[in-house]
Formats: C-alpha cells, sequence, structure tokens
C-alpha cells in the first residue's frame, strides 16, 4: 500500500508541475506576488505525503473505474483544499513550522522582517499573516479550477462538486469549533472531542477521497455509503496517532514542534483524560502547561511521564485498537476485490503504527 501512496504521490507531483507553470505564466502579468506565492505553494505541496489526493485514485481503481488522468486530477485538488486548510490552521495557532520547514505565514515573516524592518504602517508580522492567508484563499480557487475541470458527465461533475462542499463545510465548521475548544478553560466532552475529530479529519481525510473515487467509478450507494462508515474509523484513528505524535513523537519525524498541541491548549483526548484524572500538584501542573507560551524539555518529559503513569496512554490505546477493529469490520463488509481489501488492511495498520 505504501508502494502505491509512493506512486500516486509522484504523479500528482507531476500534474503540480506543468497546471502550477501555466498559472505562474499567466498571473505573472499582473504582479510579482503571484508567481512568488505559487513558487511556495508548489514546494510546500512537495513536502506533504498526500496521502488525501492518492486516495482519490485508490478508490477510483477499487471500485473498478478506469478514469485514472480525471482520479488523478481530483487528488491534486484535494491535496490543495489540505494545503489551504494547513497554511490557515497555522495562522490561528500561530504555528511556525510545518512538514518540517517554516510554515507560510513565517516565511512571508521572514521575507518581510528583511524588507521593511520598522517603516512598515503595520507591524510586519500582521502582514505576513495577510499574506499567508491570501496563500491559503488561492489554493482553494485553484482546487475548485482543478476540481470543476474535469472531463466527466455533467451528472458525475454535479455529484462530486456537491459532495466536496458538503464535506468542506464540515471540516469549516468544525474548525470553527475546535478554535472555540481552544480559549474554553473547561473541557468540552469526550463525545464532543471525537465528534470534532470526525468532523475535522475523518470524514475529510479518508471518506471524502475514497467517496469521490467511487463516484468517479459510478460505484453503487451501497459501496459509497460503506467508504463513508470506513473512512470515519480511518480518521479518527489517524487523529489519535496525531495526538500521540504531538506529544511522543519526535520533531524531525513529525515536521513541527512536539508539544504545540499543549502550547495551543487544544482539547484533545490526551487532555480530557489527564484533567480526569490528575490530583493535587500534578493537577496544577498541568493547568499551568496547557496554554503555556512555550514548553520546556523538562516539560515535555514530566507530561509523558505523567500519561503512562495515570495509564491515560493505555486508555488512548485501547480507543485506538477499537478503531483498528471496527475499520478492519468494515472493510470485510466491501464487495471488492481482495486484493484491494489488502492494501486496505494495510493502510489501517499503516495508520496505527506510523511515526510521522
Amino acid at each position: 500500500m505504501l508502494t502505491y501512496l509512493a506512486k500516486k504521490k509522484s504523479e500528482i507531483n507531476d500534474l503540480f508541475q506543468s497546471y502550477l507553470l501555466q498559472a505562474k505564466q499567466d498571473v505573472s502579468r499582473i504582479n510579482s506576488w503571484g508567481p512568488d506565492a505559487l513558487n511556495r505553494l508548489q514546494e510546500y505541496l512537495s513536502r506533504g505525503k498526500m496521502i488525501r489526493g492518492s486516495l482519490v485514485s485508490f478508490g477510483h481503481e477499487m471500485c473498478g473505474g478506469t478514469r485514472l488522468p480525471q482520479a488523478l486530477q481530483i487528488g491534486a485538488a484535494m491535496e490543495l483544499f489540505q494545503a489551504a486548510f494547513l497554511i490557515h490552521d497555522d495562522i490561528m495557532d500561530q504555528d511556525l513550522y510545518r512538514r518540517g520547514k517554516p510554515s507560510i505565514h513565517a516565511q512571508y515573516r521572514d521575507l518581510l522582517k528583511s524588507k521593511l524592518g520598522t517603516s512598515a504602517s503595520l507591524p510586519w508580522e500582521h502582514i505576513a499573516d495577510s499574506l499567508g492567508i491570501c496563500v491559503g484563499d488561492i489554493a482553494l480557487f485553484l482546487a475548485f479550477e482543478l476540481l470543476g475541470s474535469i472531463e466527466v458527465s455533467l451528472p458525475v461533475l454535479q455529484t462530486l462538486l456537491k459532495l466536496f462542499t458538503r464535506e468542506l463545510l464540515y471540516v469549516g465548521f468544525a474548525q470553527m469549533e475546535d478554535v472555540y475548544f481552544g480559549g474554553m478553560e473547561d473541557s468540552p466532552s469526550e463525545e464532543q472531542i471525537l465528534s470534532l475529530y470526525t468532523y475535522k479529519t475523518g470524514r475529510y481525510t479518508f471518506s471524502l477521497p475514497l467517496m469521490a473515487g467511487g463516484i468517479l467509478a459510478d460505484a453503487q450507494p451501497a459501496i459509497l455509503n460503506t467508504l463513508s462508515r470506513l473512512g470515519e474509523r480511518m480518521g479518527i484513528l489517524f487523529q489519535l496517532k496525531d495526538d500521540e505524535l504531538g506529544i511522543f513523537g519526535d520533531t524531525e519525524e513529525v515536521g513541527k514542534p512536539v508539544g504545540s498541541d499543549v502550547i495551543s491548549n487544544k482539547k484533545t483526548l490526551y487532555r480530557y483524560y489527564l484533567f480526569q484524572i490528575a490530583k493535587g500538584e500534578d493537577r496544577t501542573r498541568i493547568e499551568e502547561l496547557f496554554g503555556a507560551k512555550r514548553m520546556h524539555p523538562e516539560d515535555l518529559l514530566y507530561l509523558r511521564t505523567l500519561i503512562k503513569e495515570t495509564k491515560v496512554q493505555e486508555s488512548m490505546e485501547r480507543l485506538m485498537n477499537r478503531m483498528e477493529q471496527e475499520a478492519r469490520t468494515i472493510i470485510q463488509q466491501l464487495e471488492v476485490d481482495p486484493e484491494w481489501k489488502e492494501k486496505l488492511i494495510q493502510l489501517v495498520e499503516y495508520n496505527r503504527n506510523r511515526e510521522k
């Protein structure tokens, strides 16, 4: 399965090479910001895993589809949507690193700091963040151009556009809740957190691309429904693993500072379980750490130790095991060739065991 994903990533990158080259030639007549932004976006895209984009082709081929160029084009649109969300998300969270390098708005901070310094009429950090928002918006516009220009029948195109619009709306509303949760002193419930994981990450990361590939292959509604349910379980597992890596991972592997979710006071399930269990001095200290301005190495070591000692890690392991088992059960219900089921099982195992 990893070989398949790597192959599709390479093909999507090739598509971006030609597509963004044409876009740069077009916008170069407007000003210098256009080509510069597209160069930054192209480099940013190339550093992603491109799992979502690759899964469009996977879902299409699994359902017997033969529209391979169209599936690849939809996959490229998927990666542009993902880039837009991450660029905007980093600005909201003020995360300065993404995919192992400075995030887009941080790149503009470095650029403007050297160009404007103290001469700017507004703080250059604000201008840089605004430029980052613009690049995220540009990625969205390019994604819809790619999606809207695929060569398929009008009913198929309309169905795809409706699917993407609905699922991206879900992400938007879930992101609003995530931002709101970040400012709350109290924790949302476990049910609310899992719902957030479902609609911000789960459906968007797995259900949407798999269903898009299926629709392109004229798959039956029953198969699309099964792919929808499978995507939710795989997506929750994906997010739970992200939470784990956000505390126990390696910064160079993960691509952004470990502990950033703690600094942002993200209402993860790790935080939820910790605050349910921790007492006395431990409770006081974690209240100080979540939402702190910085995370020192000794703070991270303390959190890791506390999570293990309070058996929070065991609770998270049980939940990930449950999501993995439910995903495996749904995979067996799919009416597709066994080779595709095996690849899906491999994807579940990758999600469960990945280190970045």
